[in-house]
């Protein structure tokens, strides 16, 4: 075990813990290949390129890291005119994307280089220049140590470099990824304050990485929780969309409700129907695995969020007329949109999904005409999962879309979803 860090901001640059090649596993062969060509690039011209963040964390853990984030001493325009085929962007934090081309399948991808930053303090002899020019507050560079600073936890605080292949710990990160430990850096209270969105973060860190959340981290995020109704609508929609993906939306659900923050999070009543949407939502992720269904993935969290609720305040046996439906949808959306800042699109989306269940229920039989619906088969999953939970008054007309179902022809390769695989435990 390697010796632990401080974890607070020190007065002074610490010195960092170096871990050599040889007693870490992190192989170049596991990096992108675009990502270090990156590197190689800026440390050929003199500059510092490390590989940052959750790159480092998961290569450490030895999974398959989703993205490659690189940090350098080079500023924006220098790495532009290293880099014909990347783009400056961003106000409040300016950073390049490199883009690439795959030659043989034409999939894009960014990988996105950013400059060293330091916390600018702000006092008197500065106040006039930050208040003229706000950006400045983001955008003043600094040194790998001053850098880390700002990250968020100490398990996405390390650094891999090409110089000897070596992992850079400042802040005793790399023993708190051993211990399993998530911890925010610094002051978490502070922390926190700055961004709330950091209490999602950690509970989703917490639920796919399988850590334990440090007790003071814990103890803010519960103290901070109501600071979640304050930050804005679309942030909080950016924000969640990044976290489906991952999988774990119903895990952190459980542990909100365990951490007693869930109606800081979401609004009621949706917050009251957890026991049911939670089960309904793991259901919904064994099915539909998020890296071939990430465009529906926003509208399937949200039904499986509303559907409880819906069923409650309509019921199913007797089918409700579905202007009833309508209305309880309506109703239960707003407060959520409020909240989530859901597009048009996924709105409209999650109404027709909903309605299609309740049609489903009714005892619509009209095979061809349903199937010809936009989002049918989405509601024929949720059907089915209410036929498990409501058998008595389901049961039959899930018997007869089970035989339906079995008599279609095989799914084709480019389909979503495979019905055949909603009637058995197999996931998709």
């Amino acid at each position: 075990m390697h010796s632990q860090l401080p974890h607070t901001l020190q007065p002074e640059e610490p010195t960092p813990l170096i871990i050599p090649r040889a007693d870490h596993p992190i192989s170049r062969k596991k990096i992108d290949r675009n990502a270090l060509k990156i590197m190689y690039r800026l440390k050929d011209h003199g500059y510092l390129a490390y590989l940052v963040g959750g790159a480092v964390r998961d290569l450490l853990l030895r999974r398959q890291p989703a993205d490659f984030d690189i940090a350098t001493d080079a500023k924006p325009a220098q790495i532009k005119k290293l880099f014909r085929n990347s783009r400056i962007i961003g106000r409040r934090f300016r950073l390049a994307h490199i883009f690439f081309t795959d030659r043989i399948t034409g999939r894009q991808q960014i990988i996105e280089v950013a400059t060293f930053r330091k916390k600018l303090m702000i006092d008197e002899k500065n106040l006039e220049v930050v208040t003229a020019k706000p950006t400045m507050v983001n955008n003043t560079y600094g040194t790998p140590a001053e850098d880390v600073q700002r990250r968020d936890f100490t398990i996405n605080a390390l650094f891999y470099s090409l110089d000897r292949f070596k992992v850079i710990d400042y802040l005793g990160g790399l023993e708190d990824l051993e211990d399993g430990i998530v911890r925010i850096i610094g002051d978490p209270y502070e922390r926190l304050i700055e961004d709330p969105v950091r209490i999602l973060r950690a509970m989703e860190f917490s639920c796919r990485l399988g850590f334990t959340l440090e007790e003071q981290t814990l103890k803010a995020m519960q103290f901070h929780a109501p600071l979640l109704k304050e930050v804005s609508p679309s942030r909080m929609h950016e924000e969640l969309r990044g976290l489906y993906t991952k999988g774990t939306t119903s895990a952190m659900l459980d542990l909100a409700a365990k951490l007693g923050i869930i109606s800081s999070w979401l609004p009621y009543p949706t917050a009251t129907m957890l026991s049911q949407t939670r089960q309904l939502m793991q259901k919904m992720e064994g099915f539909f695995s998020p890296a071939t269904n990430e465009q529906q993935l926003e509208s399937l969290i949200v039904t499986s969020l509303l559907l409880p609720e819906v069923v409650n305040r309509c019921g199913i046996s007797p089918a409700p007329p579905l202007h009833q439906v309508n209305e309880a949808i309506e109703l239960l959306l707003h407060p959520l949109n409020d909240c989530l800042h859901l597009p048009r699109y996924q709105r409209h989306r999650v109404r027709e999904i909903i309605i299609g269940i309740f049609r489903l229920c009714s005892g619509d039989k009209r095979i061809k005409k349903l199937k010809k619906r936009p989002n049918f088969y989405l509601s024929l999953f949720f059907f089915i999962q209410l036929g498990r939970e409501y058998p008595k008054e389901l049961g039959k007309t899930i018997g007869f879309w089970h035989k339906q179902v079995s008599r279609w022809p095989a799914t084709k390769d480019d389909q979503v979803v495979d019905p055949k695989l909603m009637f058995s435990d197999q996931r998709h």
